[in-house]
């Protein structure tokens, strides 16, 4: 059974690959979406499944906590700039 699916993620591989060549996008994302699954599959027969969560749990930690980063960043940069003469000009610009 490994072996088999083993041949069948390289097939797979290989046609996708051809597939970019050759500008097909929409038939290399689902050859990509079955590789995915091939792999997964390939690890629940070795019994890894265990590690490929951890690993994405910890793949997902570190994307929130980049984009969580970012965004405090981009908030922390929009911060209002208080200034007390813009007040003044507007408020003699109306007078006018």
């Amino acid at each position: 059974m490994e072996v088999g699916l083993i041949i069948l993620l390289f097939v797979s591989n290989a046609l996708a690959l051809d597939c970019l060549y050759n500008h097909r996008i929409k038939t290399t994302g689902a050859l990509l979406i079955l590789n995915l699954c091939l792999t997964v599959a390939l690890a629940y027969q070795f019994k890894q499944m265990e590690k490929i969560v951890y690993i994405l749990l910890g793949l997902i930690g570190v994307i929130v906590l980049f984009f969580g980063v970012r965004f405090y960043i981009k908030k922390k940069k929009e911060a209002p700039i208080i200034i007390e003469d813009a007040d003044r000009i507007i408020e003699e610009k109306e007078e006018k």
